[in-house]
């Protein structure tokens, strides 16, 4: 039985908002610890320069688990899976929390990772399985921004909590977070997929990845979706050489700027379903407004016309694009692919995850000021986008 058939109608509101705080679990953790990295590094004796492997640590888990929880849902069902990953997200996060050293530390947060790639490709799965039609773009619309909002929001919440309590008190918000939310599966949450078969083995699942990977509409939507994650990441790691270092901004103001971006994501993907256009027209839409705004940015900095408020508009345009496009892109891929929710939704989020590390270090790989540098992959990865879509 397909989940096309099956899909319902409704929209619970308990289901959607459980579903929305799997999506952003991983993003949580990863971003919750950023404005404590220096004092991390410090206190466990790491290099500065590995700070960063703190934050990548949890997205190279997360990537590589999707890989495995997507398929093994196809097999044997999402909830056990789930609750897996999630088991294993809070024993990891008390691990960080209780970590002694900086390898011990890097090992935990890397099997956060593991844990949280079922929170974020288990959802995208669930929506497939138990809704159809326009209540399906919706959800997946919802948590599109869940994963996207999460990234702004959650170094405000660690920084007070840091403040107030430590370094250690944010990694065991992470795994508190994890248990509510596990609780809240085990309570709340059936199984959705119903028409799995546990046969077959490593050769049914390598079945599921052709099946998804010759699929030529959802390769299409695939790339599409994750080049404007790249420039996304792109933006956001960006940000500290844009506004300290070449406009002098403070670090205060520097880390306000990220919230901004989350907000014009936020803001594309809560108008996009109010234009009343087809999915394919908000992508369409979404993907015209990266390209202009990329190709603006790029032309006032050629000039050198640029200034900060420029800059900030004119990324926020860029990630109201992401937002309209990304969602309806994401629900149209996975709409692509019968009987493989679990594993598409794997590629999906395996391909984003590294198209967005190559956006974010990019940046500081090219030999270019970042004032070129920056608009220039922005307007690299929204033309792949275009490119990708036509393609479909």
């Amino acid at each position: 039985m397909s989940s096309s058939t099956t899909g319902s109608t409704a929209l619970p509101a308990g289901t959607l908002l459980l579903l929305m705080a799997l999506t952003a679990l991983g993003q949580m953790a990863t971003n919750l610890v950023v404005p404590s990295l220096g004092r991390i590094t410090a206190d466990l004796a790491l290099e500065l320069e590995q700070a960063g492997l703190i934050l990548s640590a949890v997205l190279v888990g997360i990537g590589l688990g999707q890989l495995v929880v997507g398929p093994l849902s196809d097999r044997h069902g999402r909830r056990p899976v789930l609750l897996g990953g999630l088991t294993l997200f809070i024993l990891a996060g008390v691990l960080a929390t209780f970590a002694s050293s900086g390898p011990m530390l890097l090992l935990a947060r890397l099997l956060q990772g593991l844990g949280a790639s079922a929170g974020l490709a288990l959802p995208r799965a669930i929506a497939r399985d138990r809704f159809a039609g326009p209540v399906f773009l919706r959800v997946m619309s919802l948590l599109t921004l869940a994963m996207a909002i999460m990234p702004g929001l959650a170094p405000v919440l660690g920084s007070g909590i840091a403040a107030q309590f430590g370094w250690r008190a944010s990694l065991a918000v992470t795994a508190l977070c994890g248990a509510l939310v596990m609780l809240a599966v085990l309570l709340a949450l059936p199984e959705s997929h119903h028409s799995r078969t546990r046969e077959g083995g490593l050769a049914a699942t390598l079945g599921s990845y052709r099946k998804v990977l010759r699929n030529r509409v959802f390769l299409a939507f695939a790339l599409g979706t994750a080049a404007s994650i790249g420039g996304a990441y792109a933006e956001v790691a960006a940000t500290q050489r844009i506004y300290e270092g070449l406009f002098g901004w403070g670090a205060l103001a520097v880390s306000l700027v990220p919230a901004s971006y989350a907000l014009g994501f936020l803001a594309g993907g809560l108008l996009a379903p109010r234009l009343r256009r087809s999915p394919a027209q908000l992508v369409q839409i979404g993907t015209l407004m990266m390209l202009g705004s990329a190709a603006t940015f790029l032309a006032l900095s050629v000039a050198g016309l640029l200034s900060p408020g420029l800059a900030i508009g004119l990324t926020v345009l860029s990630q109201m694009g992401v937002g309209f496009m990304a969602p309806p892109a994401i629900a149209l891929a996975l709409m692509a692919v019968e009987g493989a929710a679990g594993t598409a939704s794997a590629v999906l989020g395996a391909l984003h995850m590294a198209v967005g590390a190559l956006g974010a270090g990019m940046i500081g790989a090219l030999p270019l000021p970042v004032q070129i540098g920056l608009p220039g992959s922005m307007l690299g990865f929204a033309a792949i986008a275009a490119l990708a879509l036509r393609q479909r």
